[in-house]
């Protein structure tokens, strides 16, 4: 009875590499890894690494608009917040790896016998699909990141310097930037779902906000966002390199 009930296990989990080697099985419970791997990879590199030349830009020529705007106490924070929501909006040329990502792990057998530049060809610019609410998501979900990092740096902490921050300092204010994120972009992050299962019997999205609007009362947008922020806040905690805020 055991061995039968370790055999249904073993066919459930790994299904068609149920009777492969150990290593084989294991990698099949990772569809898309490589995928989603380059797209984190790249992810963090370009948001991380190409805020602060935004933001050097923004405070060389800039900086004087933004204390006139909005006070020089908080022109710093306007203009980090300012560079991370540039950056994340032109986070969408990656958007083809977190397409392919999410078609390896739902249907892994249309990517046999194709090569990377085969598949490319062939999905053309429907990798992009869905670019322009991604972008809707990361202007404002971006803004929030560095901008509620860079706050909780200049008015918790009270840093002249942000490169000053204590390792415990870092990590609160990351956690508040990614609670910030969260919160501002959570309803957004709904329709970014329906995208990535191939929309909603082909919904578009000024009627999917609709639908939210008539279907829910008005913080329905935010349904679930708890238990995100429970999930990712304490990863972005060790995520944000100390020299972007």
């Amino acid at each position: 009875m055991a061995g039968h009930t370790m055999t249904n296990l073993n066919n459930a989990v790994f299904r068609n590499q149920a009777g492969a080697a150990p290593i084989s099985k294991w990698l099949s419970l990772f569809p898309g890894v490589t995928f989603g791997a380059a797209y984190k990879v790249l992810q963090r590199a370009y948001k991380f690494g190409g805020q602060p030349f935004v933001r050097d830009f923004l405070t060389q020529h800039y900086q004087e608009n933004f204390e006139n705007a909005v006070g020089k106490k908080n022109g710093k924070t306007m203009i980090y917040a300012t560079a991370g929501s540039i950056m994340g909006v032109g986070e969408i040329v990656l958007l083809p790896l977190d397409v392919l990502k999410i078609k390896a792990q739902t249907n892994p057998e249309a990517f046999k016998g194709r090569g990377l530049f085969k598949i490319f060809a062939e999905e053309g610019w429907g990798l992009y699909r869905g670019a322009t609410w991604t972008a809707a998501r990361n202007a404002p979900g971006s803004f929030a990141l560095f901008g509620g990092s860079a706050a909780m740096k200049d008015y918790v902490f009270k840093l002249e310097k942000y490169s000053d921050a204590t390792f415990f300092q870092d990590s609160m204010a990351s956690i508040a930037g990614a609670v910030a994120s969260i919160s501002v972009a959570q309803p957004l992050v709904r329709k970014e779902g329906e995208r990535k299962q191939g929309g909603r019997r082909g919904r578009k999205g000024r009627r999917s906000v609709l639908c939210v609007g008539e279907k829910e009362c008005p913080s329905g947008g935010w349904y679930g966002s708890e238990r995100f922020q429970d999930l990712v806040a304490p990863v972005w905690a060790f995520s944000a390199p100390r020299n972007v805020c």
